[in-house]
């Protein structure tokens, strides 16, 4: 089955129509769960995207977006693990040209571990990393 990773840059702008790449964004999204595409995440990328909206869009828009998230079952939570901590640690250290977050690290960690190869997002982070095909496709 066709596994997504999906980032905290994707779920702020699936949920901010003001964001530049909010309509691609929703069509990428849509079609993904039209073709009945895994949605995955991780417990670090829900806080990383629950600060995002919380400082961008306020409270009340965040809390409806961790609730709908977490009752949702669209898309799946995967837990960071020691083991995926330790190779995001790697992945910081042979990328010195690169300033990959944590959370971002952790989340390459994770696709590597569970053979993930798509990522649903528009930090450009995703893109430098190199290992994964990420979508949407970025705009001119």
């Amino acid at each position: 089955m066709r596994t997504v990773l999906v980032d905290s840059s994707a779920f702020l702008a699936l949920d901010d129509p003001a964001e530049r790449n909010h309509p691609q964004t929703v069509a990428t999204f849509q079609e993904l769960v039209g073709e009945g595409a895994r949605l995955l995440t991780t417990n670090f990328v829900f806080d990383e995207a629950y600060t995002l909206l919380l400082v961008r869009l306020g409270r009340r828009r965040a809390v409806a977006w961790g609730e709908s998230l977490r009752n949702s079952g669209l898309v799946r939570m995967e837990r960071v693990d020691e083991d995926h901590e330790a190779r995001a640690w790697e992945i910081i250290l042979a990328f010195s040209d690169k300033d990959f977050s944590y959370t971002d690290a952790t989340s390459f960690a994770v696709a590597e571990n569970l053979g993930i190869s798509e990522a649903l997002s528009l930090d450009r982070h995703f893109h430098q990393f190199g290992a994964l095909q990420v979508w949407p496709p970025p705009l001119p």
